[in-house]
Order: structure tokens, then C-alpha cells, then sequence
């Protein structure tokens, strides 16, 4: 199993830094376009997420950050760790109405139902305070 980390951070300017750490991953393992994409689009939404949300204005944070992957066994693990406020994506943010009409749903809440329709294994814990996220992309899946 190979693994890279990344620190991040907490300013916005820093997905852009993410986006090419993911491809660069994604490249030298030969993930597929679509599991490239899911990666992608998971990664950039628990780091924003974490960068709006779990900081004050003005509580820089050099290394606030942590992205890890390991690719193996078919699979991409992810841990992603903040030293910001306590937040658990999984039980904390609503579950979004996909029944309604667009113009009946509220802004925001599609990320993180996107992170527990495409990845598996999620996990939240708060660990010597820090927010910690597992999850896991099982590579090839069919839809």
C-alpha cells in the first residue's frame, strides 16, 4: 500500500494545491476518470468544508490540515484531520431533500450526501482535538 500525505493550510487559496496533489495520486496509480473524479470532488468538499466552517475569521492555521491517501487492495483510503471546532459531517449536517425541486431546496448539504452515496467506510472521530474523517473509494465500482 502506498501512501501520501498532505498538509493544508486553512485558507481557501489551498484547494487548488489538493486538486493537484489528487491528480498527481491519481495519475501515478492509474485511477480511472471516475474514480478520479469522486476523489476529486469528496476531497474539495470535506477541506472546504472544514476551512469555512471550523475556523474563526482570522484563525490561521499553517498546517491546520491533513489529507492522507494510501491506494491498495482495490481501494483508496482517506483520512482527513482538522484541528478546528468539533464537527461530525456524518450526524451533524442535514441530510439534504432530493425529492424537492431544485428551486425548493435550500443552498448547500449536497456534499456530504455525495460523500455517503460514493465512498464507504466513513468514520468520524475527534481525536486529541482534532476532527478526523475516514472513508474509503472502492476503485471501479460499478454505479
Amino acid at each position: 500500500m502506498t501512501t501520501v500525505s498532505l498538509s493544508l493550510a486553512n485558507r481557501i487559496e489551498e484547494l487548488p494545491r489538493l486538486a493537484d496533489a489528487v491528480a498527481a495520486f491519481a495519475a501515478a496509480h492509474g485511477l480511472s476518470p471516475r474514480d478520479t473524479l469522486h476523489l476529486d470532488l469528496v476531497l474539495e468538499e470535506a477541506v472546504s468544508n472544514s476551512i469555512k466552517y471550523g475556523y474563526e475569521p482570522g484563525d490561521d492555521h499553517d498546517a491546520a490540515v491533513r489529507v492522507d491517501l494510501a491506494h491498495g487492495a482495490g481501494r483508496v483510503t482517506i483520512r482527513i484531520s482538522d484541528d478546528g471546532l468539533p464537527f461530525d459531517p456524518l450526524a451533524d449536517a442535514p441530510d439534504p431533500d432530493t425529492q424537492a425541486g431544485l428551486e425548493d431546496r435550500p443552498i448547500g448539504g449536497l456534499g456530504v450526501h455525495m460523500m455517503k452515496t460514493v465512498m464507504t467506510d466513513l468514520r468520524y472521530t475527534r481525536d486529541g482535538g482534532r476532527n478526523v474523517l475516514d472513508m474509503a473509494l472502492i476503485l471501479n465500482r460499478p454505479s
